[in-house]
C-alpha cells in the first residue's frame, strides 16, 4: 500500500521560537566549522563600527524599524567570546559571517563553496548575541563567492540598545501561530481603528505565500517554512493619510530542519525526502527502513504503530539524542503544530516529537490556495532532527517518486537549517558551472534519486557555540555537478563515502 494523509482538521497555537537566530550557530560547506564565536580576551573598548554608525541604514527591513543604541566611542563590556573591530577580515572558519573588520562587507576576501549559508553580522561582532540583534543570511554564488548580508538587524544599525520604540522584531517556530500586532510596538497605539493592515513577503522559494488571515484586524500569520520574513504595518492617520513601518518576521526551530520544495504549477509531481541513519553506510530504501526515515516509516502513522524508527535512545536527556521526547514548553514540540491535521496526530500520540521525523508527506496540492489551514495547501515536506548526534555525518536524498500530468521537468530545492540558520539552499543554486538549477525529467520521474548533501554538527566550542557543517555532494567535484542518480542505485549502494570528520 502506497501510503495514506490524516485528514482531521489542525489549530495552530503560538510559540516561543525555540533557537534564537541570534545566537544560533553558522554553517559550512567546505568541510570545516562555520562558527560565528571569535576569539576574545579582556574587557575593551568598542565603538559601533562601519559606514553610517548606530541607526543608520536599514537594508532589507524596510526602512523603518526603529532602534535605540549607543553612538560610536560608547564603552561597552565586551563578550570574552566575541572580537571587536579590527584592521582587516579575517577568512578563518571562527571569523565567517563576521564583519572582522567593520566596514559593512563581510567575508569579502574569503572563499566559499557554492550552495553554502552562513550566518552573517555587520558591525562589531561583539554585539552578535545582545538581546534585539539578529543574524542575516550571506549565499555563496558558483565563482565561490560571499554575496551580500540580506535581512537581520546589525550592530551598524544599533542593535545593541537592547529595546525598540517604534516596530520590532518578531520570532516563531515553524506552524506556530502569529500574532502580527505584537511587532508594531509603539508604532500602533495612535491608529485609526478599521484601517489597519499587514502584508507578508515571504523569503526566496516559497511560493505560495501564505495569506494574512483574522478579523478586526486580520493580522494573524502560520508561516509553514523557516526563514526571515518581512512583515508591512499600514495604518490610517487620526488626521488623514496614512504611515507605514516594516518589521523582521525569525522563524526557525531547533536542532537539524531540513525543507524540500519543487513547482505544483505543472501537474502533479510526487517528490520524497529521505535522511540516512547518522554514521550508518548501509543502502536507502525508497520505502523506508531501519536507516532511511522517509514516507514510509518517518510520519506519525508509522511511528505510533510497529514499524518504528530507533536510531537514538529512548532514555537519554537532550540535547544528547534521543527517540522520543516531550518538552515541558508545548510550542518547543514543533511537530504538534503541523498542518493537515498531521499535528493533532502527533499531540494526540501524548510522546511529543521523535527523532527523526517527517511531519508532512505532501503528495498533492493546489498552488492556487493561499490558506495554510487548507487540506490542499502546498505545504513543504520537512524532516527533522531535534537533538542531533554530534561529530557524526548525516546524509539527505530526494527521490522523485511519480508524477502525473507534469509538464516539462521539475526542479527540487533543499533548504537546510542548524538551530535556525541557514546552512545551504541546494537546487537552485550550488551546482553547475555555469550555474543552472537541478532538474528532474519528467521522463525519467520514478527513476531518480538526488543525493543531496551531508551534514554535521560539531561538539559545541569552549564559547557554547554550536556549529555545522554542510557538504553538499557533486557527481564531478570540479565542476560542480549535481550526483543525480537512479532508485535502483540507491537500493543496493549507500553512495559516496562520508567526508573525514573535521
Amino acid at each position: 500500500m502506497r501510503r495514506f494523509r490524516l485528514s482531521s482538521s489542525l489549530v495552530f497555537l503560538l510559540g516561543a521560537v525555540a533557537a534564537s537566530a541570534g545566537a544560533a550557530g553558522s554553517c559550512s560547506a567546505t568541510g570545516t566549522p562555520g562558527a560565528i564565536a571569535g576569539g576574545g580576551g579582556d574587557d575593551r573598548t568598542a565603538g559601533v563600527g562601519g559606514d553610517g554608525g548606530a541607526g543608520a541604514g536599514q537594508e532589507g527591513l524596510g526602512g523603518n524599524l526603529d532602534l535605540d543604541g549607543g553612538t560610536g566611542g560608547e564603552e561597552v563590556t565586551m563578550n570574552p567570546c566575541g572580537s571587536a573591530c579590527g584592521p582587516t577580515e579575517l577568512c578563518l572558519s571562527a571569523n565567517i559571517g563576521l564583519d572582522d573588520d567593520c566596514d559593512g562587507e563581510i567575508d569579502e576576501t574569503c572563499h566559499c563553496t557554492p550552495g553554502q549559508a552562513s550566518s552573517c553580522f555587520r558591525g562589531d561582532p561583539s554585539f552578535r548575541d545582545d538581546e534585539g540583534c539578529f543574524p542575516g543570511t550571506q549565499l555563496c554564488d558558483e565563482t565561490g563567492t560571499w554575496g551580500a548580508c540580506v535581512g537581520g538587524v546589525h550592530a551598524d544599525e544599533g542593535c545593541f540598545g537592547g529595546h525598540v520604540t517604534v516596530c520590532r522584531p518578531l520570532q516563531a517556530p515553524p506552524f506556530a501561530d502569529v500574532n502580527l500586532e505584537e511587532g508594531t510596538g509603539t508604532f500602533s497605539d495612535d491608529a485609526v481603528p478599521g484601517t489597519e493592515v499587514w502584508t507578508v513577503t515571504c523569503p526566496a522559494g516559497i511560493d505560495p505565500c501564505p495569506a494574512v488571515s483574522g478579523a478586526e484586524p486580520a493580522d494573524d500569520f502560520k508561516p509553514l517554512q523557516s526563514g526571515e520574513y518581512t512583515v508591512t504595518y499600514t495604518k490610517g492617520l487620526p488626521g488623514g493619510g496614512t504611515e507605514s513601518c516594516d518589521y523582521p518576521l525569525f522563524v526557525g526551530a531547533r536542532g537539524l530542519r531540513v525543507e524540500l520544495e519543487w513547482e505544483h504549477d505543472r501537474g502533479s509531481a510526487d517528490l520524497d525526502l529521505h535522511l540516512h541513519q547518522p554514521g550508518n553506510t548501509q543502502p536507502w530504501t525508497t520505502a523506508g527502513s531501519p536507516f532511511d526515515c522517509g514516507w514510509g516509516n518517518c510520519t506519525i502513522g508509522e511511528l505510533s504503530s510497529f514499524r518504528q524508527i530507533r536510531w537514538f535512545s529512548d532514555s537519554a536527556t537532550p540535547p544528547a539524542p534521543v527517540n522520543w521526547f516531550f518538552d515541558s514548553v508545548e510550542s518547543n514540540n514543533t511537530c504538534f503544530y503541523a498542518p493537515r491535521g498531521v499535528g493533532e496526530a502527533w499531540r494526540d500520540h501524548r510522546r511529543g516529537c521523535h527523532n527523526p521525523r517527517l511531519d508532512l508527506d505532501n503528495m498533492k496540492c493546489d498552488p492556487a490556495i493561499t490558506d495554510p489551514n487548507d487540506e490542499e495547501f502546498c505545504a513543504p515536506e520537512n524532516i527533522n532532527i531535534d537533538f542531533p548526534p554530534r561529530d557524526q555525518w548525516i546524509r539527505i536524498g530526494v527521490h522523485y517518486y511519480g508524477q502525473s500530468g507534469v509538464q516539462g521537468d521539475v526542479h527540487p530545492r533543499i533548504k537546510i537549517y542548524c538551530n535556525s540558520a541557514l546552512g545551504a539552499d541546494l537546487g537552485p543554486t550550488g551546482f553547475y558551472t555555469p550555474e543552472r538549477p537541478v532538474a528532474f525529467a519528467r521522463a525519467h520521474s520514478s527513476e531518480l534519486f538526488w543525493l543531496v548533501a551531508d551534514v554535521l554538527f560539531k561538539t559545541p566550542d569552549e564559547c557554547g557555540q554550536e556549529t555545522c557543517v554542510v557538504q553538499p555532494l557533486y557527481e564531478d567535484e570540479p565542476m560542480k555537478t549535481p550526483l543525480l542518480t537512479t532508485e535502483a542505485y540507491v537500493e543496493t549502494n549507500f553512495g559516496p563515502d562520508y567526508p573525514p570528520i573535521p
